[in-house]
């Protein structure tokens, strides 16, 4: 019996489910794997003698090493590369980021995550993950200038946490949300909502990794499983 033939034999029940069922895609838009090379970012900003490397880490396999010396201020990446070209965030899309950190201390920086605005922008950034007295930290900016803690839970150092962040991307002042998991957990933000609805994307919004801030004090973040999607399972750790 040739295909359309046995289209044909098939009950009405079973043509309707194949017609209603979506057909699959997969929506991971980026891998950030340590194996890749640093060319999957878009660039680095790492100042010398900081250094991003590839590294083995026991039980993870290799690892992205950011390493920012004591007198140095920062060692991050800038952006990501798909297919060659630096990807490009757009609004109205929702983006979910997911990664593993271990950081060697748990020292106040500027931020070891930042969804930072360039262009003509009017936010210095719409999120940011940042250590402030031994707590993880997520900042919200508007436009105003105004940083605001909107969701803090300490961490240890040494100590291999995993975090996804979602954010659906909005130029409108509460158009956008940011959704927040910590070790596989939804997290509640101080509002007590799970989305936190804020301004997410400004001018051009790129994610950055590593480690900028406490200048005085030399950090190592080790950060693995990178990558960015369109829902949270393509990205969860």
């Amino acid at each position: 019996m040739d295909s359309k033939n046995r289209l044909l034999a098939l009950p009405t029940a079973a043509l309707l489910l194949l017609a209603s069922t979506p057909a699959a895609h997969a929506s991971t838009i980026w891998n950030g794997d340590a194996s890749g090379g640093t060319g999957i970012f878009g660039n680095l900003n790492c100042d010398s003698p900081g250094s991003i490397t590839a590294v083995d880490e026991p039980g993870h396999g290799k690892v992205w090493k950011y390493n920012k010396p004591n007198g140095s201020n920062r060692c991050e990446n800038h952006g990501i590369s798909v297919g060659g070209k630096r990807y490009v965030f757009k609004g109205g899309e929702t983006y979910y980021f997911g990664w593993q950190s271990k950081l060697s201390s748990t020292v106040n920086n500027n931020a070891n995550f930042q969804w930072k605005s360039y262009g003509h922008h009017t936010q210095n950034f719409p999120v940011v993950l940042k250590m402030i007295g031994g707590r993880m930290s997520m900042l919200q900016s508007q436009p105003t200038g105004s940083d605001k803690i909107i969701w803090s839970a300490p961490i240890t150092a040494n100590t291999w946490h995993s975090y996804t962040i979602g954010l659906y991307l909005s130029s409108a002042t509460t158009g956008g949300w940011v959704e927040l998991y910590l070790d596989g957990k939804k997290q509640t933000f101080t509002n007590g909502t799970e989305r936190y609805a804020c301004r997410t994307l400004d001018d051009i919004n790129e994610p950055k990794w590593g480690v900028y801030g406490a200048s005085g004090t030399s950090v190592t973040n080790y950060v693995d499983a990178l990558k960015v999607g369109t829902t949270y399972e393509d990205v969860a750790p």
